[in-house]
C-alpha cells in the first residue's frame, strides 16, 4: 500500500476541527497520491460517507460523535472501514490497537495530534484495504454533491492566488483568485462550479471571490505594490441583474469604484460558458461595470465552444489562451502558427493576451516567441493563500 506506484492508494478522510497544520498535513498527502478529504462540521458527515473512504483518520475525543455516525452509514453500506485515532500530545492510545474495535471497524493505529507525515504513512502501508478503486474523481464529485446538498460547500470555499507575469518586465502584472476547497484539497475547481447548478449558489461564490480579491488589492495597495486581482465569472452569472448590484455596490463600499473605465482593481475573467444569454443585454451590463472600474477578459480561449465571436462582440481587454490549448500546440509546433495568429490579432485590436499554462523554461520560451503580453503558470510557483505574500485584513 506504499506510495510506490505498485497499488492504489487507500482514500482518506479526516474527521477533526480545523486548523492550519492539519490543512498542510492534507495537502502533503495529496501531493503524495493520497485522495484525502476532511469533515469537521456535523451537516458534513453525508458528504464525508459520500467519499467512500477506505480508512478514517479521527479525533476521537473533539469529534467523536462524528466518528461513531460516519463510520455507522459506512457499515450500513456493507464496508468495513480500519480507524486511526489521534489523540492528545503525551497521551496513550485509547485501546489496544489491532484488538479494538468500534462497532465492526477495526483500530488499527493511534497517533497524537502533531503526528508526522512519515508515522501516518507507516500505518497506512502496513494496511491492505483491497478495494483496488482508482477513480478518485468519483468520489471527490460525489463529496462535492453531498456538500452542496448540506449546504456545506460555500462556508468551506476559499481562495489562493496565482500571478500573471509581464513578459516584458518579468514582473507581477496581477493575481488570479482560484477557488479551492477546505474538504478536499486540490480539487480541480472546474468542478466546483458545475456542481453549482442553483444559480444563486454560483452567484453567491463567485461574490465571495469578488470579496477575496478586494481583500488582496486593499492589503497590497497599503503595501505600495497594489496589482489588479481577477477572479473567474460565467456569462450566466455576469447577466445576473442581482449580480450586477451587489458587485457594484461592494465596489463603492470598498471605495474603489472608479467614476470612469481603465482603473482596473478587479478584472474579471468570463468562462467558458455553454448556457445561452442575451448577448446584446450583456454587452449593455458589461459596459455599466466598466463605468465602475471592473476590467473584463475572455478565459479560457481554445477550449470547448470559446470562439472569436466573443472577442470581437464583448468589451474585453484581454484574451486568455486555455493553458491545455497552449500544451497541444506547445508539443504540436507546427500548429503555432494558429496562436501566433491569435495574439496578432488581439493586440491590433488593442487587447492583451496571456498564455496559460506556463510550466518549463520551454514553456516560456514558447510564449515570448508569440509575442504574448504576459503568462501564468506553476513555472513561478503554486497559487497561495494571500496571507502568504500579503497582511490582509477583512473590511
Amino acid at each position: 500500500m506504499a506510495g510506490d506506484g505498485s497499488a492504489v492508494l487507500p482514500r482518506l478522510l479526516f474527521v477533526h476541527a480545523a486548523d492550519a497544520a492539519s490543512c498542510q498535513a492534507h495537502a502533503e498527502l495529496r501531493s503524495r497520491g493520497y485522495a484525502v478529504a476532511w469533515i469537521g462540521h456535523a451537516a458534513e458527515i453525508a458528504a464525508g460517507t459520500a467519499f467512500a473512504p477506505d480508512v478514517v483518520i479521527a479525533d476521537a475525543q473533539s469529534r467523536g460523535d462524528d466518528l461513531i455516525t460516519v463510520l455507522d452509514q459506512i457499515g450500513h453500506e456493507g464496508r468495513i472501514c480500519p480507524v486511526i485515532e489521534l489523540r492528545p500530545p503525551g497521551e496513550y492510545p485509547s485501546a489496544v490497537l489491532g484488538e479494538a474495535m468500534i462497532g465492526e471497524h477495526p483500530l488499527v493505529g493511534s497517533l497524537e495530534r502533531t503526528y508526522k507525515i512519515g508515522a501516518l504513512t507507516a500505518i497506512l502501508a502496513s494496511l491492505a484495504t483491497g478495494t483496488g478503486r482508482s477513480d478518485d474523481a468519483a468520489g471527490d464529485r460525489r463529496m462535492i454533491s453531498a456538500l452542496l446538498a448540506g449546504s456545506r460547500l460555500l462556508p468551506n470555499l476559499h481562495y489562493e492566488f496565482l500571478p500573471k507575469i509581464d513578459l516584458t518586465t518579468d514582473q507581477v502584472a496581477g493575481y488570479e483568485a482560484l477557488a479551492r476547497l477546505r474538504n478536499i484539497p486540490g480539487v480541480n475547481p472546474e468542478w466546483l462550479f458545475a456542481a453549482m447548478t442553483d444559480a444563486g449558489i454560483e452567484a453567491a461564490a463567485t461574490m465571495k471571490a469578488v470579496t477575496a480579491a478586494l481583500d488582496l488589492w486593499l492589503a497590497l495597495s497599503v503595501e505600495q505594490r497594489s496589482a489588479p486581482v481577477a477572479i473567474n465569472c460565467s456569462q450566466a452569472v455576469l447577466a445576473d441583474p442581482l449580480f450586477q448590484a451587489a458587485l457594484g455596490d461592494e465596489l463603492r463600499r470598498r471605495g474603489v469604484a472608479s467614476n470612469g473605465p481603465g482603473r482596473g482593481v478587479l478584472i474579471i475573467e468570463i468562462t467558458e460558458d455553454a448556457r445561452p444569454v442575451d448577448t446584446q443585454r450583456l454587452v449593455r451590463d458589461m459596459n455599466g461595470l466598466r463605468d465602475l472600474g471592473v476590467v473584463f477578459s475572455l478565459d479560457d480561449f481554445g477550449k470547448g465552444a470559446t470562439n472569436f465571436d466573443r472577442v470581437f462582440t464583448l468589451p474585453i481587454a484581454e484574451l486568455k489562451i486555455d493553458k491545455d490549448f497552449f500544451g497541444h500546440c506547445a508539443r504540436h509546433v507546427h500548429e503555432l502558427g494558429i496562436l501566433r495568429e491569435v495574439v496578432r490579432s488581439c493586440h491590433a485590436r488593442g487587447l492583451s493576451t496571456v498564455v496559460e499554462g506556463v510550466e518549463t523554461e520551454e514553456h516560456l520560451a514558447i510564449a515570448r516567441d508569440l509575442g504574448a503580453r504576459c503568462a501564468q503558470g506553476f513555472y513561478w510557483g503554486r497559487p497561495m493563500a494571500a496571507g502568504s505574500f500579503a497582511h490582509v485584513r477583512v473590511i
